[in-house]
């Protein structure tokens, strides 16, 4: 790795330029976005992390880029395809390593090349996450909304009155997990400040008498290329433990789906942890099949 690699704090726009090139590229050849969401608010500076660059001197964008996360001690490691195995990946790993002795690297679409990476440098596999896949031609939604709600529920379309209840719900849904039952309702503020966020695609299940919220779906939906249809995603769903095995969280997944179909789109995504075999299997049995893998090595 050359060593004019530096090390920046929050990227200048310029350096955010030079960034975004280079993603755009690596996902041009892979196939495959190789950062995550948090990954990407601090590559804009909107999310607090340490940064590395190695440059390319006469190119758009750099060989590589590592980037560190303090708060969840995680790193994502991207390098130019035509700069591989030249130990570009190995340098800003090493410099990760000198603020953080093991932290957990994220292999998006865990390619053939991150395992080959991961296996060089002493890498073992902590978590999997499957990338499931629904699609609307070949499995439509096709229950209307009284078909739906589960008795005693109502589905309902979010408020600003009700994020509060909503980061609650969240927190205690999940409690166990490492990045999304940490968010704060500046985090779901941001999150609805992007482009993509439409308040009629965040569906909250409440309960029909006391109007608790019991549970909630946060679509998504990004447009492709011109001409194509857009992608929906299960951005995040979500049932307060309590009020479990009442058939909510399949109720509010059938309404999502609904309402993304009803916008164009063809097929549904959507993220979920390999180790909960309970959810896997529930979007399964909802017709979700999986295509690839994301992994986290440490």
């Amino acid at each position: 790795m050359s060593t004019s690699t530096y090390r920046t704090g929050a990227p200048t726009h310029s350096e955010q330029a030079s960034i975004a090139a280079l993603i755009t590229e690596v996902q041009r050849v892979d196939g495959v976005d190789p950062l995550n969401e948090n990954a990407h608010f601090a590559a804009l500076a909107q999310r607090p992390a340490v940064h590395w660059i190695a440059p390319n001197p006469g190119s758009q964008h750099p060989r590589g880029y590592g980037q560190w996360d303090p708060e969840t001690d995680s790193a994502v490691i991207v390098v130019d395809p035509q700069f591989r195995r030249q130990g570009i990946g190995a340098g800003l790993l090493a410099c990760v390593r000198k603020l953080s002795p093991h932290p957990t690297i994220w292999a998006f679409g865990n390619l053939p090349e991150a395992q080959a990476f991961a296996a060089h440098e002493g890498l073992t596999e902590v978590r999997r996450l499957l990338v499931m896949r629904r699609d609307l031609h070949e499995h439509p939604a096709a229950l209307s909304p009284d078909d739906i709600e589960p008795a005693g529920v109502v589905i309902e379309t979010f408020q600003p009155a009700d994020l509060s209840a909503l980061v609650e719900v969240n927190a205690e849904a999940f409690a166990d997990h490492p990045e999304q039952g940490d968010l704060t309702a500046a985090d779901f503020e941001q999150r609805m400040s992007q482009p993509w966020f439409d308040p009629e695609g965040l569906l909250l299940a409440k309960d029909d008498d006391s109007g608790r919220l019991l549970g909630y779906h946060w679509t998504k939906i990004e447009p492709r290329e011109p001409g194509a249809a857009p992608v929906g995603e299960v951005y995040a769903l979500a049932v307060l433990p309590e009020a479990g095995g009442r058939g909510i969280g399949r109720a509010l997944l059938a309404a999502g789906v609904r309402w993304m179909q009803h916008q164009g789109v063809t097929e549904v995504i959507l993220y979920v942890e390999a180790s909960s075999t309970r959810v896997v299997e529930m979007y399964r049995s909802a017709n979700f099949v999986t295509v690839s893998s994301d992994a986290s090595y440490r």
